[in-house]
């Protein structure tokens, strides 16, 4: 009995530890590849990209091991989607052409939540950047600015609630876009800060002074800390880190010392990370040793020795075999 028990149970493990995603593209031609980038361990990945599918009579299906929730994106030059799935999740993505050309339709798990992130909506990062920028151009003081991204984050997570109480996504689904959703407020808001910081001459409103505006971003990340390890699996991971790193370099925020000893070994626009914590050297020397390998020169023979150390600080990185594969690949 329990042998059959166990055979009965392999199809509906196997299916639960992947996620299975097709679509609908109108404009690609046949043998398109569909890239998809899975998180790295648990952090979000925004570089190494894989083919798991190409498209055949303008459809395509990847199926995508997962054994741990995540955020996936699925991309070629007919479509983007960033979807936060869970293992076992079914999704689908149309295109549609009935007065909204290029808006992307999606069946499946979490689907209206995937709409609500993927297409022209209040949540979308354009938007986010003009709301932030009108909170800063209108606040009167410290507290009126913190208000407006308070209250604005707020009136963002609306639809969210309305969909979780409804059923219409999941409870997981719900926490990791609220915290996908605080995190892209938070980056806009503290860009717009630091852009006005750093070009006082060209801010429209003058009511805050520069002193005003430090505690505002002080503030800010008392609040919200770019830094909080909840963020490391969101779309707006590394560009949190990257954003508060430049603000402490300038001395816009208190700062720690820098931690160079480690980051001497990297290249000078990779030292900025020197200003991070500890628990996030990880993710941050991982996702620069892979920028090197997918998008950046990087000088002969330098490669190995990094690879070296940084396998020497973390042997047991999810990151090792993505970067001994992309190694292999560019030896070729």
């Amino acid at each position: 009995m329990r042998k059959i028990l166990f055979i009965l149970l392999i199809p509906f493990t196997a299916f639960a530890q992947q996620v299975v995603i097709t679509g609908q593209l109108p404009d690609s031609p046949d043998s398109v590849d569909v890239f998809v980038y899975k998180p790295i361990g648990t952090y979000f990945n925004a570089q190494y990209k894989q083919s798991l599918a190409k498209v055949s009579e303008h459809h395509f299906k990847l199926v995508v091991p997962m054994t741990t929730p995540g955020f996936i994106t699925v991309e070629n030059k007919y479509v983007r989607s960033v979807l936060f799935v869970e293992p076992g999740d079914y999704v689908d993505i149309g295109i549609s052409r009935d007065g909204s050309q290029g808006r992307k339709l999606y069946k499946g798990n979490n689907a209206a939540g995937h709409e609500l992130f993927n297409n022209e909506t209040p949540l979308a990062e354009n938007n986010i950047t003009t709301t932030m920028e009108h909170v800063l151009d209108t606040a009167k003081t410290v507290n009126g600015a913190l208000w407006g991204m308070r209250n604005t984050l707020s009136e963002l997570k609306g639809p969210l609630l309305v969909y979780l109480r409804k059923g219409e996504i999941s409870v997981g689904f719900y926490e990791n876009m609220v915290t996908t959703l605080e995190g892209r407020l938070l980056f806009h808001f503290l860009t717009a800060v630091g852009n006005r910081l750093d070009k006082p001459d060209t801010r429209k409103n003058k009511a805050l002074t520069e002193k005003e505006m430090k505690q505002l971003l002080q503030d800010a990340v008392d609040l919200f800390d770019p830094f909080d390890l909840k963020y490391t699996s969101s779309p707006a991971a590394n560009d949190l880190v990257t954003t508060k790193c430049y603000l402490l370099r300038k001395g816009y925020l208190r700062s720690p010392a820098p931690m160079t000893d480690f980051w001497l070994h990297f290249d000078e626009s990779s030292r900025l990370y020197a200003y991070a914590p500890s628990s996030l050297l990880e993710m941050n020397a991982g996702n620069e040793f892979v920028a090197y390998l997918t998008t950046r020169p990087v000088q002969k023979g330098s490669q190995p020795a990094l690879f070296d150390y940084f396998r020497f600080n973390f042997p047991k990185s999810a990151y090792l075999p993505v970067v001994e594969e992309l190694m292999t690949r560019k030896a070729k």
